[in-house]
């Protein structure tokens, strides 16, 4: 008695369903794909006959067509409506066909809802369609189930099938933006509209899906089909297009501080970088170039919907340097290499009209440079050619692939260079179109810059009789020492306030130099016409004893000799009393 009132409390249609079901499914399944214009349904007139989403091998009775759902470009998607009629905004049609392994009576409310989009472009109408005459010679179609309030705008739509008609398991239900038709090529697939808003990065993924999230009988008011309530799958993938700076090894090249290079010609010190004497190793450094090898991918060939390039896409750039590297020292951008020699050619002007790039010893001081991005991500081929290193599993195998060579060069052959900085190139992919999405601004160490030998600095000497600096080169090997000197100015960078590379001579292996601070400063001003303070600040900017002085000055000695066995000290003589001592040492592994 107990089991006929529960089923008497069934309503009648749930009965009729499950007395006359020949299969009882435990979850509605999505295909998902795409072809050419006028695209017909696979399989539209066969049943699928699984209780569950089996094997995507091909649209049967016993398996899933394979998924296959459009690509776009994430950068294109800030507001962006996906016809899936021209999915490609040309020709290509998608369909999303929906399969209940469960028969749904009429008067079903069938609830589907989209993550990641909206609907869009349906005139506020969307059909599932079937094939009309089964299994017949035909693919003629029509509706057996309509939405039912908004839909456009919407993520979450509302389905109503149609009453009398049940909707046999195994159905494949094609979403379609007209209720009839002759043949299955003439649905006409739906829209959506895509919506992001965060700014694009190499590693930016993103997905629209559509799940089926409950089948309620009766108006609403009934049972949940289990079969008819399907996961979410995906029906468009999103990703990024443009991958800028992408992988590089930074650049540590050290500046020459010697008199002669590599092919042992004579030079003037710290005008050159230390290059290998054998041109086939010249890829990182040549005599003026400090060169960071980097690579740009447009991953538009791989996708359905991209980002066609023009003028007025720009990659801003900017150059930052923790110290100064000189008045002479640039960036200069390359757009092809030849391995045998390092020579590079091609070269990108930074900015239109502008050949090279300046530094910043901070980003809110560095110039900002706008480099055409069409010059960036377009192979130039006078030189060795360029193949896409991307192995065949990943996501960038298949796209257009670029090689930049960002250097550092020195742009005058008597330009003394500075050393011990690094280089920071900060980078956004910026479009000329508001619509689209730009790339998050990033980052990347480009270039380290050192010296061949020790750098030791002394901070304070004093212009007078009987103060020196001594210099030992525990080396076995000779040494040549150049020294920057500048003073107490109110602006040092006026004139020849401060001087570089001062040369001093060698001091022997294993031996030591003393250079008296007077004779230091006469060396300043006759090879580089060292003019000192220039009468400084003013004594009550700073206190009462903050007047500057001609006398005092700070000393920086490169020394071309391994840092650890170089060292200094710098006396001060003080009149009736002691001597002051100041240990020089470098960024030396071991300590006192």
């Amino acid at each position: 008695m107990k089991r006929i009132s529960k089923i008497a409390l069934i309503p009648a249609a749930i009965t009729a369903v499950l007395a006359g079901n020949a299969y009882a499914g435990t979850e509605a399944c999505f295909e998902v794909y795409k072809g050419a214009d006028a695209l017909a349904v696979s399989a539209f007139d066969t049943i699928y006959e699984g209780a569950s989403c089996g094997a995507r091998t091909g649209a049967s009775n016993t398996t899933l067509a394979a998924i296959d759902e459009t690509s776009i470009a994430y950068e294109l998607t800030g507001n962006l409506s996906i016809d899936f009629d021209a999915i490609d905004g040309v020709d290509t049609d998608q369909h999303i066909v929906y399969i209940p392994t469960t028969d749904i009576p009429g008067g079903t409310k069938l609830k589907v809802t989209l993550t990641g989009a909206m609907f869009d472009g349906n005139s506020n109408q969307i059909h599932l369609v079937k094939d009309a005459d089964g299994s017949g010679a035909n693919t003629n179609f029509e509706a057996v189930a309509s939405s039912d309030g908004a839909v456009d705008g919407q993520s979450t739509i509302t389905f109503l099938t149609k009453a009398g008609i049940t909707i046999g398991a195994g159905t494949r239900l094609a979403f379609s933006r007209i209720s009839t038709g002759a043949d299955s090529t003439a649905i006409d697939p739906v829209g959506i509209k895509i919506s992001n808003t965060d700014c694009t990065t190499d590693s930016t993924s993103k997905s629209v899906t559509i799940a089926a999230i409950e089948a309620i009988t009766d108006g609403g008011n009934g049972y949940n089909i289990i079969g008819a309530v399907a996961k979410a799958q995906k029906i468009a993938d999103i990703s990024s297009q443009f991958y800028s700076f992408n992988g590089g090894t930074t650049a540590a090249v050290d500046v020459n501080a010697e008199s002669s290079n590599s092919e042992n010609q004579a030079i003037v010190a710290r005008t050159e970088f230390v290059y290998d004497a054998d041109a086939t190793k010249r890829l990182v450094a040549t005599k003026t170039q400090a060169i960071y090898k980097t690579a740009f991918y447009n991953r538009g060939a791989t996708l359905d919907r991209k980002i066609t390039l023009t003028a007025n896409d720009h990659l801003e750039t900017q150059f930052v340097a923790d110290s100064e590297p000189g008045s002479t020292v640039k960036m200069g951008i390359y757009n092809s290499r030849q391995a045998s020699d390092g020579t590079l050619a091609d070269q990108v002007n930074v900015q239109t009209g502008t050949t090279f790039g300046s530094f910043g010893l901070t980003k809110a001081a560095a110039p900002v440079y706008n480099t055409e991005a069409l010059d960036v991500f377009t192979p130039a081929t006078s030189l060795d050619g360029e193949s896409n290193p991307a192995a065949a599993t990943s996501n960038l195998n298949g796209a257009a692939y670029n090689e930049l060579y960002y250097a550092v060069t020195n742009t005058s052959t008597s330009g003394v260079m500075n050393f011990n900085y690094n280089v920071n190139t900060f980078y956004t992919l910026d479009f000329g179109t508001t619509a689209y999405i730009d790339h998050c601004e990033a980052s990347k160490n480009t270039h380290d810059i050192g010296v061949n030998g020790a750098v030791l600095k002394v901070p304070y000497v004093v212009n007078a009789d009987g103060n020196f600096v001594r210099i030992t080169n525990e080396h076995d090997e000779s040494a040549e020492i150049t020294v920057d000197v500048f003073g107490e100015s109110a602006d040092g960078n006026d004139g020849t306030r401060k001087v570089t590379a001062v040369k001093l001579g060698t001091v022997a292996a294993k031996s030591s130099v003393v250079y008296f601070v007077p004779k230091l400063i006469e060396e300043a001003v006759s090879q580089k016409s060292y003019e000192g303070a220039d009468g400084g600040y003013a004594e009550s900017a700073l206190g009462s004893n903050a007047a500057s002085n001609e006398r005092r000055h700070t000393l920086t000695f490169t020394v071309t000799a391994p840092r650890d066995l170089v060292h200094g000290v710098s006396v001060q003589r003080v009149l009736g009393g002691s001597d002051r001592v100041m240990p020089v040492l470098d960024k030396n592994e071991w300590n006192q």
